[in-house]
């Protein structure tokens, strides 16, 4: 996949060469909101739960537009995002403790798009690079995840453009069922991911 992307890349460089006017640069930046559900594991005489709480997180990226004239484009990004999972440890008797992970990735989203007027609406691919967490949270039940970043996501959504600049909502999720290994007290689980998905609100411009 990542070499489909980096002939994409090479591709789109050399039409930039043949006529600059089809070839556009831009960034944007954007808040989110997701939610992350699976089935609940047992864990050393406890469970671990989904917490059911849907938590926030941002992103900032760029990217470049091939316009296929007349209404067609293609546009591959770069980009930098963070966002935040929480998940509850429950022993019987006992207070649930929650754990949170903060994550910090490099996706890579392919976007084909049309253009309407003013408006337009695209969806596509979403690779995921690398990712660095960290864990928060109450409690004293050692907690750690590691997420599957080899999972592919897909994307859809639509924006309004007025003379550079872009208001846009996209929604991210995984359309198969992902796995992701959790250590809790030292025990090791895999998690069947039910849903995770996103919904981004970005603001954008053209250099």
């Amino acid at each position: 996949m990542k070499r489909i992307f980096l002939l994409l890349v090479g591709t789109l460089l050399t039409v930039w060469a043949a006529d600059a006017q089809l070839l556009g640069f831009g960034a944007r930046i954007g808040i989110g909101t997701g939610s992350y559900e699976f089935d609940s594991v047992s864990i050393e005489g406890g469970s671990l739960e989904p917490a059911g709480d849907r938590v926030g997180g941002y992103q900032a990226a760029l990217f470049m537009r091939l316009s296929i004239p007349t209404f067609l484009f293609i546009q591959p990004e770069v980009q930098f995002s963070q966002r935040e999972y929480i998940f509850g440890v429950k022993y019987p008797s006992l207070p649930k403790e929650y754990k949170t992970i903060r994550t910090y990735r490099v996706d890579v989203p392919l976007l084909l798009g049309f253009k309407l007027g003013n408006v337009r609406l695209f969806g596509g691919p979403v690779w995921r690079i690398g990712a660095r967490q960290y864990a928060k949270g109450g409690g004293s039940t050692p907690f750690d995840i590691v997420f599957n970043d080899n999972d592919i996501a897909a994307m859809g959504g639509a924006g309004v453009e007025f003379d550079g600049v872009f208001l846009e909502v996209r929604y991210t999720s995984y359309l198969e069922q992902t796995t992701s290994e959790v250590m809790v007290a030292n025990q090791k689980e895999h998690l069947k991911i039910n849903h995770d998905g996103t919904v981004q609100i970005n603001f954008g411009v053209f250099f």
